[in-house]
């Protein structure tokens, strides 16, 4: 039995992590991707309502600052947009980044995001890219076919039966009943929180995973593309079949999201529109606002147009290792930190 002061992941796994990091590495040295570094520490952070920071105090000695409040980063997304808008040309970066409440089977509040962009390009050009950066990373550990693309709107008709884009209120609620979810959400909330309820308990254990004619199992790389506008966050919309979208996506594989990325909004008042939105959120379910960040705000004023996505690196080395817990890839974990 592992004693609470032990390590929790192998040596083995550990050593996997060293060497899967390397790989990355070398992955986008060869690619001419600049690797980067940016501030965990930040007066200001992502107002998203379902993604909480951890919030500390700067305690000044000798001087003043404008502000005592400092968050610690639930991504390097901010900062490393100045940088693209400052004249950086495609770049990456591999950091601890930290997230309130998410702790579980495949959560851990502390956790590293490899994260990058790619200038000129947009979601598909990047979906490309990490699909083969998957591949050359995935291969010598699991038996992978072919990546699949699909569209948000596919996945809900294949697995659901109706448009995740059209579908009114009522027969939604009606398709969450049957599903047996009637009472995880009050009635009255927004139509994307039950998307999303389906989405994860009927439709994302199956991406990923493909059945072979012979029966067996085996895993793919599925990149699901176009959400709905309304869940865009940092990305842009677009026309899709007569349908505004958002130009993003999410990586699965064995039926586990790894992955998320955006053509990357570049319009700051958009962008701004957005947060005033996600705090308006945060007052009506009675949680603190956050403040905007006015350098970020800036920045995507000068944006250059780019693609932008971040890969889980505990969640990617529980799918090489097929560890069922991501205590077993971390060395010390949350609750023995």
């Amino acid at each position: 039995m592992i004693k609470h002061w032990q390590a929790s992941a192998s040596f083995d796994l550990i050593k996997l992590r060293a060497d899967t990091l390397r790989k990355i590495r070398s992955f986008f040295d060869n690619n001419n991707v600049l690797e980067v570094d940016t501030p965990t520490l930040s007066c200001a952070t992502v107002p998203d309502p379902f993604i909480e920071s951890f919030r500390t105090q700067y305690l000044p000695l000798t001087q003043t600052m404008q502000t005592d409040n400092y968050y610690l980063h639930t991504s390097p997304e901010f900062p490393m947009k100045r940088l693209l808008a400052s004249g950086s040309g495609s770049i990456y970066q591999i950091s601890k980044v930290f997230r309130q409440g998410e702790s579980g089977r495949k959560h851990n509040p502390e956790f590293t995001l490899l994260e990058w962009y790619r200038e000129g390009w947009d979601h598909h050009q990047l979906m490309e890219e990490v699909s083969s950066l998957l591949n050359s990373l995935l291969i010598p550990y699991i038996d992978l076919t072919e990546a699949d693309l699909i569209t948000y709107e596919e996945a809900f008709k294949k697995k659901l039966g109706f448009n995740p884009h059209t579908i009114s209120k009522p027969d939604l609620l009606d398709c969450v009943n049957h599903a047996g979810l009637a009472n995880v959400l009050n009635h009255d909330e927004h139509r994307d929180r039950f998307l999303e309820l389906l989405f994860s308990h009927v439709i994302e254990p199956s991406l990923g995973v493909k059945n072979e004619d012979n029966g067996d199992i085996r895993s793919n790389i599925c990149l699901l593309y176009n959400y709905p506008a309304s869940q865009a966050s940092l990305a842009k919309t677009a026309l899709y079949q007569g349908q505004l979208v958002a130009e993003r996506f999410e990586v699965f594989i064995n039926g586990m999201e790894i992955g998320n990325g955006f053509h990357e909004l570049n319009d700051a008042r958009e962008q701004r529109n957005r947060f005033i939105a996600d705090n308006r959120s945060r007052k009506q379910m009675g949680i603190k606002q956050i403040p905007m960040d006015e350098n970020f705000l800036e920045a995507v004023e000068n944006l250059p147009k780019c693609a932008g996505v971040a890969i889980g690196i505990e969640r990617l080395l529980m799918v090489m290792s097929q560890s069922e817990h991501i205590n077993d890839v971390l060395a010390f974990p949350f609750e023995r930190a």
